[in-house]
């Protein structure tokens, strides 16, 4: 089959990360790997700085202490199934960690670092999440031949550690997201004070093995010493921002904003949950837009930051060509930035991150309404009354 050069071109603008001739006049957002300073900026898919964790798992990172002002960090840890925990048991003292399940399955262990603490446990699919603020005992194991675990840290700075243990660099002209081996080893020994000395600086403090053991005792997907929902029914967000929590995907509170189109919201951590009342994360659904509607303009007074989950969506941001965001792609945007967001196709979801109270959904919340569903009305023309 032959292509004309227009055809090829035509085919290239279908790229992820590839940016549409609408605004032409600006600099480019798409980047090889996250800016070592503050700018707006799209990262696509399995592009980026990477390190090996193991020999198997890799760790990509989309947005850095650098490059997000010391706000937040986003890394993308990539890897198959294995047959032993990803990490020790370990706790945090100025990290707050959240774990976003992006693809494939992993189990996730919390226990609150207190005499009344509860042992949770959950097995982890598509969109599924969970919450481990400072003080909190957690580890983690992928399940899946291609799992993806997104980790969100705030403060950002916690990707020092992913440099200190990496086995190296990782590089792949075709954009894997691992090595594809067969070795199934577990990269950790015991211990030692050396390790206890060099982990403590960068905020891991790891518990001995004595002192807590992964519960086993899954029944559909979830040990609970709380008897807590899971897949099975409405999953409430706690209003302790010291208590650790999970929550199914679109199990959570959801609220539909009509602005521009339909906009299913679905808060999963709220100022509330944040151990310093600076963060916020959630996800949007959103409807293709139609020709006789707007999109949606916006400037927000803290750093803020997209993963998308699906579909395709479509971000201007003021000075810059306007980009077209793939599935795992991620964009950030600084405090005071204006940008513009849409959807080009049907239940496009996107992953959002709020350095701040008054991030992006904050406005959207005051013109929602409570609804039941991950998915929007059929026909267009409802509106959300307040």
């Amino acid at each position: 089959m032959r292509f004309s050069v227009v055809s090829l071109a035509a085919l290239a603008s279908l790229v992820l990360g590839t940016e549409c001739k609408s605004n032409c006049t600006g600099k480019t957002l798409t980047v090889d790997k996250a800016p070592d300073f503050v700018r707006p900026y799209v990262l696509p898919r399995f592009h980026g700085h990477a390190v090996m964790l193991t020999k198997t798992q890799t760790i990509t990172f989309s947005i850095t202490a650098n490059s997000s002002g010391g706000a937040f960090t986003l890394v993308q840890h990539n890897g198959k199934v294995t047959h032993w925990l990803n990490a020790r048991p370990h706790t945090h003292k100025t990290y707050h960690e959240h774990f976003y399940c992006s693809r494939g399955r992993v189990e996730l262990w919390t226990k609150k670092e207190a005499a009344d603490g509860h042992h949770e446990a959950r097995v982890a699919s598509f969109g599924d999440y969970g919450n481990v603020p400072p003080g909190t005992i957690h580890t983690f194991q992928l399940l899946e031949p291609d799992t993806q675990l997104t980790h969100v840290f705030h403060p950002a700075g916690f990707e020092k550690l992913f440099d200190y243990v990496t086995l190296g660099e990782y590089s792949s002209d075709a954009h894997a997201p691992y090595v594809p081996d067969p070795i199934d080893e577990q990269p950790f020994g015991p211990m030692t004070p050396n390790l206890t000395a060099a982990y403590g600086p960068l905020d891991l403090w790891a518990v001995p093995e004595e002192e807590f053991i992964p519960r086993r005792d899954f029944v559909n997907g979830t040990a609970s010493d709380k008897g807590l929902n899971w897949h099975n029914g409405t999953n409430e967000l706690p209003t302790d921002p010291t208590e650790p929590y999970f929550i199914a995907n679109n199990y959570g509170p959801k609220y539909i904003n009509t602005d521009h189109g339909y906009q299913v919201i679905q808060p999963i951590s709220t100022v509330n949950n944040s151990h310093n009342g600076n963060f916020t994360m959630g996800t949007i659904i959103m409807s293709k837009k139609l020709d006789n509607q707007t999109e949606s303009h916006v400037t927000l007074p803290n750093h803020f930051g997209i993963q998308v989950d699906d579909g395709q969506l479509v971000l201007s941001v003021q000075g810059y060509k306007t980009a077209h965001l793939l599935q795992g792609d991620v964009a950030f945007v600084p405090a005071g930035t204006p940008f513009s967001y849409h959807a080009t196709v049907p239940l496009t979801k996107f992953l959002y991150l709020n350095a701040g109270p008054h991030g992006l959904e904050y406005e959207l919340l005051k013109r929602s309404v409570s609804w039941g569903f991950p998915s929007y009305p059929v026909h267009a023309g409802f509106k959300a009354t307040p």
